[in-house]
């Protein structure tokens, strides 16, 4: 079975290749890319397999890479346009090889996505509150909140709109890095709450 999964994101060209990305699909014994536009971006970096996800109807060919990826005796990138954790197979590459092997390690490299390029080009600067969603957002089953100083309240208030499930992660790559499920009272400026509606089993 797979030694380790990475979710890699590659930004949306060659130049958005982070350090930490390039060395992560030079070292991993198989790289496999969603499409063209993946394999554009890391070719001269390392010849990936492509496998191809129809719009809308994916769910065979995830089942069955997953399958492969479960089989294989080694280390494996899947490399994402833009990041990972933002509306990307990924997700779902995850949760079916996680059925197959619960205890598989998966790591994720951020790169940098859409929204990060979209506000760069319009000169938008995040300074203070922001929504960031689909078209459907009313129904977000994710939250996001940044400089989380007082945890317990954000959880509260996030409750009231029917999150159930909360992560804070405090002084992220710093000295003192925390993650908490538990929320506490206070909190460090440099902190990120994780806020997300997750079904009664």
């Amino acid at each position: 079975m797979a030694k380790l999964l990475y979710g890699v994101g590659i930004g949306l060209t060659k130049k958005h290749l982070t350090l930490e990305a390039i060395d992560v699909i030079k070292e991993v014994d198989d790289v496999v890319v969603p499409g063209k536009m993946a394999y554009e971006v890391i070719k001269d970096i390392r010849e990936p397999r492509v496998v191809e996800f129809p719009m809308g109807d994916s769910e065979e060919v995830v089942k069955n890479l997953a399958k492969e990826i479960n089989e294989f005796d080694g280390t494996v990138a899947f490399c994402c346009i833009g990041d990972p954790v933002f509306y990307s197979t990924f997700n779902h590459l995850v949760r079916e090889v996680r059925k197959l092997d619960p205890n598989l390690t998966v790591k994720v490299i951020p790169g940098i996505s859409s929204i990060s390029v979209a506000l760069a080009k319009t000169e938008t600067f995040v300074t203070r509150s922001a929504l960031i969603a689909t078209q459907d957002f009313r129904d977000a089953d994710v939250a996001v909140v940044l400089k989380v100083k007082n945890p317990r309240e954000v959880e509260r208030r996030l409750r009231e709109k029917g999150y159930n499930d909360f992560t804070l992660l405090e002084k992220l790559f710093m000295n003192g890095e925390k993650i908490y499920c538990e929320m506490p009272e206070k909190s460090s400026y440099f902190s990120v709450m994780v806020a997300r509606r997750v079904e009664e089993r």
